[in-house]
């Protein structure tokens, strides 16, 4: 009986598994093709540097928006039913984004996008927390986020030759029929274990303060880069006052889209605070090394693809080995690890000099971030009671979210900082506009690469900076 009873615990998990995994594949393919297509996708569409950012945080944007009700709507309609509605949700987003013709309507699709993969991202997780035993979770977290990294590598590879020979629109359209065909077997697989222990009731009030004030934090920084300090520093004090509010409405309200008494417990905190240093280290490292080999060092598309291959096969061999630690050591010891070689890492790309040297810092960087993620995913989710894992599951990933757009947002302002953001613009655009305005691209050329170098650095520290907030969990680590 009890051989039966494993079988079948068994075929529930790879069940479970196979749908998380087909949908970890898709967002690390979407997350990755968009890396390498950035410098083309600016040039053809005639986007600033900013209007480039925005298309690059668009679909981070989009899934910030809305990770305040998708734990919520999951705990109190059904996660398996919300996961669905995501699929959705970003299949029509990516053709969107394949069809659109100008800078703001391709941002404006990928926030489309965005809000589907907010529901894929964070119920992924939830799911497999609520399907899995705790005490194997490390390892099945680790194994799942190995398809990301496979559709990370092959998004990489692919979309150099697709942009190449077919056009960046198919970097997009191509998602869909791998949408489809998850969708259907999400539908067929899936069935709802979760059962709601509260009456439906959404905090719209709290969901707006927060993304209002999100958008106009971005919108403030954006308008630094374009030197309207005035107006910047106007919504910089808005967004924070609404986000005041914000914290103030969630505490007072008795169905909050946010619980913030989770917060009471150390080990989610301090996971979720060093998960958001971590994402403002990592958010546009790859983005960063796309353009310094295309613009900078001259590279192809289908080249840089290939280059930036070796950290994604590290973080897929290193995602399964930390997961697999945090289960036999506790998370404490290898998220240290892995903060500390990221930060490494980070610190090394500032020093990039040759592609060995880039080779090499991938692969520190790799080992660093794989070791990292998955311990601190699974010390964050099983924290938590079980009716609070869908919230808990979008805080994790709203931490993430806010941290990567920060990281784009920051790492902008530090290079415009070493050389004027319409220079930068055309450089990043593959060049092609600064022949009649420069005599000596060369130069320019080189404050770009200082620019980018110095970006590394800054995020080599922030990186850094989460290292304690481990340290103070180890002791939990160990009693878990």
């Amino acid at each position: 009986m009890r051989g039966i009873s494993q079988q079948k615990i068994d075929k529930k998990i790879l069940t479970v598994i196979s749908v998380t995994t087909l949908i970890n594949f898709m967002a690390g393919y979407n997350a990755r093709l968009a890396v390498v297509g950035i410098p083309t996708i600016a040039h053809d569409l005639n986007a600033d540097i900013w209007s480039m950012t925005w298309i690059i945080q668009g679909y981070m944007l989009g899934s910030t928006f809305v990770q305040l009700i998708v734990g919520r709507l999951s705990d109190l309609f059904g996660r398996v039913r919300m996961f669905n509605l995501g699929i959705l949700i970003f299949t029509i987003g990516a053709l969107a984004s394949g069809i659109s013709s100008v800078p703001y309507i391709l941002a404006l699709s990928r926030i489309l996008q965005g809000l589907g993969g907010a529901f894929l991202m964070s119920l992924s997780v939830t799911i497999l927390t609520d399907n899995i035993p705790s005490n194997m979770l490390g390892r099945w977290l680790g194994i799942n986020q190995i398809t990301w990294r496979a559709g990370a590598i092959i998004g990489l590879t692919m979309s150099g030759f697709i942009i190449d020979y077919l056009g960046w629109r198919w970097i997009f359209l191509s998602q869909i029929p791998i949408g489809l065909i998850a969708l259907y077997w999400s539908m067929r697989s899936l069935k709802e274990i979760y059962k709601p222990v509260e009456k439906p009731k959404i905090d719209f009030q709290g969901f707006a303060l927060f993304s209002v004030s999100i958008t106009l934090l971005l919108i403030s920084l954006t308008l630094t880069g374009y030197g309207y300090e005035i107006y910047s520093r106007e919504l910089l004090i808005t967004s924070l006052i609404l986000f005041v509010l914000f914290v103030i409405w969630e505490i007072k309200t008795t169905s909050p889209a946010l619980d913030l008494k989770i917060f009471k417990i150390w080990q989610f905190t301090g996971g979720i605070i060093a998960q958001l240093l971590y994402s403002i280290g990592f958010g546009a490292s790859l983005t960063l090394l796309a353009i310094y080999l295309q613009s900078v060092k001259g590279f192809d598309p289908s080249i840089t693809g290939i280059l930036l291959t070796p950290y994604e096969v590290t973080f897929m061999i290193f995602g399964v080995i930390g997961g697999w630690l945090s289960d036999k050591i506790g998370f404490a010891p290898v998220t240290i690890m892995g903060l500390t070689l990221s930060s490494l890492g980070l610190y090394m790309f500032s020093r990039l000099s040759t592609l060995m040297t880039l080779i090499i810092s991938e692969l520190i960087f790799g080992i660093g971030t794989g070791l990292f993620v998955s311990p601190n995913t699974s010390s964050i989710m099983t924290s938590v009671p079980p009716q609070r894992r869908g919230v808990a599951s979008s805080l994790r990933t709203l931490s993430f979210n806010i941290g990567f757009i920060l990281s784009l947002n920051l790492s902008i302002l530090s290079m415009t900082y070493y050389i004027p953001y319409k220079i930068a613009s055309q450089l990043i655009t593959l060049g092609e506009a600064l022949g009649s305005h420069s005599q000596n691209i060369a130069v320019e050329l080189e404050k770009l690469d200082s620019a980018i170098k110095h970006s590394f650095l800054i995020q080599s520290i922030v990186m850094a900076l989460g290292i304690p907030f481990s340290i103070t969990r180890i002791k939990r680590s160990f009693h878990k």
